[in-house]
């Protein structure tokens, strides 16, 4: 399967490349995990999501619109994963992404990482992002609350 790379200081993230639209040049400063813009679409910072708030997201992955029951139209709006960069596409076989460690699993607090992979020091986190999303919504509700 083939992934976006999107390197952080200590992991990358591995982002599959059939959830995703296209990839942006995101030039606005990043304020928050959760960002909602008129016309409805939605920016979802990861450096903000991970603690990394430092880092500058340069590039946003827009997903492919998700559609509801048996509704033929997809949602309103984008939703954006924020990144820090996309380093690169990279074709990982599934035999090289192995299950989690039970201390990522233990917690449920990660549901939406689904394997892990090496690329020689580097190591790749795989995710879903419609589970990533959701944690992400789930959180922001939480925090205004």
């Amino acid at each position: 399967m083939r992934y976006f790379v999107c390197t952080f200081d200590h992991f990358a993230l591995g982002i599959p490349e059939d959830s995703a639209a296209s990839v942006i040049i995101h030039s606005e400063r990043v304020t928050g995990t959760v960002n909602r813009y008129e016309g409805g679409d939605v920016f979802f910072s990861l450096p903000h999501f991970f603690a990394l708030s430092g880092l500058t997201a340069r590039h946003g992955i827009v997903l492919k619109p998700l559609n509801h029951g048996d509704s033929p139209e997809p949602e309103e709006g984008r939703q954006v994963l924020l990144v820090n960069s996309v380093d690169r596409e990279a074709d990982i076989l599934p035999g090289d992404i192995y299950p989690l460690p039970e201390l990522f699993l233990a917690s449920g607090k990660f549901p939406f990482f689904t394997g892990i992979s090496f690329d020689g020091p580097v190591m790749i986190v795989f995710i879903d992002p419609a589970l990533l999303i959701a944690r992400m919504l789930q959180d922001a509700e939480r925090e205004s609350a």
